[in-house]
């Protein structure tokens, strides 16, 4: 069974946000702007397509996708995706990097982190421009803030993946 992921095309609907790295980041939203929805479209990989009345509209390949929803006074990261055809690009570490930044969001650690999700707030850790903290749990007033580990963010003073710990990234 293959682990590749393939995230088609689509038209750009929404709001530009920015323009990076040779991809243009899309911003589109709920109803109610609780959830955001990121996509990064590659510029360079097009597909004309045909409706069936007659009108062609061209397509851009989704690098990838990130959905954000809102949970007290930051982003919590529900589900990132990148197209196997940019894996190893950090396409991942880049948007987050970039929705921090230029966006001052404030972005948090989904509860449930596969091993990639985990590397990706590891490499997160080493950008200079980023702090990233961890609260033991939601409203408490022990926080720390976690080092760089081999493959993921350690702290000294409590676990950060098996239990109620949150973890966030803002602009330094």
């Amino acid at each position: 069974m293959s682990k590749g992921i393939n995230l088609g095309y689509g038209d750009k609907n929404g709001e530009l946000v920015g323009r990076r790295w040779g991809f243009d980041i899309v911003k589109r939203w709920d109803s109610d702007r609780r959830v955001h929805y990121f996509d990064v479209y590659d510029r360079n990989k097009t597909k004309r397509v045909r409706h069936y009345w007659d009108e062609i509209e061209t397509h851009h390949r989704i690098a990838a996708s990130l959905i954000l929803s809102k949970m007290g006074g930051a982003w919590h990261v529900d589900l990132v995706e990148v197209d196997s055809r940019y894996k190893g690009r950090k396409l991942a570490k880049k948007l987050y990097a970039f929705l921090i930044k230029e966006l001052g969001i404030t972005l948090m650690a989904g509860g449930s982190q596969s091993p990639g999700g985990r590397h990706i707030w590891n490499t997160l850790i080493k950008d200079r421009n980023l702090t990233i903290y961890a609260k033991k749990s939601r409203g408490s007033k022990v926080f720390d803030f976690p080092k760089a580990g081999k493959r993921e963010l350690v702290s000294k003073m409590f676990d950060l993946y098996d239990s109620d710990a949150e973890i966030f990234a803002v602009a330094a």
